[in-house]
């Protein structure tokens, strides 16, 4: 019986990610005076409202009513350009018929959350979307003993994908993402998401925002 020889061979020529999921982590550059305006604006706004509290996901904390995108100030508007240029950019990326001239609409809500020592999000999801995500404007000043202090967690959408107990790759059913200011997520509105105990002093202070997407002459 003849034997097989040993082949060096390249497995990425041969594996293909299925079902895979887009998340986009991007950390936008000389974000310092930016985040300053954007986290002196939201503390002003949240003693305007103080008495109007919202309950989207938070347990405890402060979430922004109405639509922050409707903010007159240019720190909003360069804001929302930081949303629009990514977004754009996403699409080009996924887009299958990029030969064709496509234009797309974009409709962006947002609103700001501050959590202070003992806040933090419930498990949730985002309806009535395409895609979700969160922009970081200050950490705070959590307390660095306690694991995954105010950090966001996405869950794996796929039932049962936490049986493959391979730990540290690529098909771990959990993910966690450090707070750094300047930093900009993107992920699918159905993604089942929370963000962890804030234990600490100072703000914790974000913001999240909805993005849906219309396609024009289509």
């Amino acid at each position: 019986m003849a034997k097989d020889p040993v082949i060096d061979f390249d497995i990425s020529k041969s594996l293909s990610m299925v079902f895979a999921t887009p998340l986009v982590v991007h950390d936008w550059p000389d974000s310092e005076a930016f985040n300053a305006d954007l986290s002196k604006l939201v503390l002003a706004r949240e003693k305007e409202h103080a008495a109007k509290d919202v309950v989207r996901s938070n347990a405890g904390g402060w979430q922004s009513p109405g639509n922050l995108m409707k903010w007159q100030d240019p720190v909003i508007e360069a804001f929302r350009q930081r949303i629009e240029m990514l977004t754009g950019s996403l699409l080009k990326a996924l887009v299958r018929d990029a030969s064709s001239d496509r234009s797309f609409k974009l409709l962006i809500d947002a609103w700001a959350n501050i959590n202070r020592s003992g806040d933090y999000n419930v498990a949730h999801t985002h309806p009535n979307c395409m895609w979700s995500g969160c922009y970081y404007v200050s950490p705070g000043k959590p307390d660095p003993g306690v694991t995954w202090n105010g950090l966001i967690e996405l869950f794996d959408p796929r039932e049962a994908a936490n049986y493959i107990q391979v730990s540290n790759t690529i098909l771990d059913a959990r993910t966690i993402i450090d707070n750094v200011p300047g930093r900009m997520l993107f992920w699918p509105s159905w993604i089942r998401h929370m963000v962890h105990p804030y234990i600490g002093e100072g703000e914790r202070i974000s913001i999240a925002f909805n993005v849906n997407v219309i396609e024009k002459d289509r």
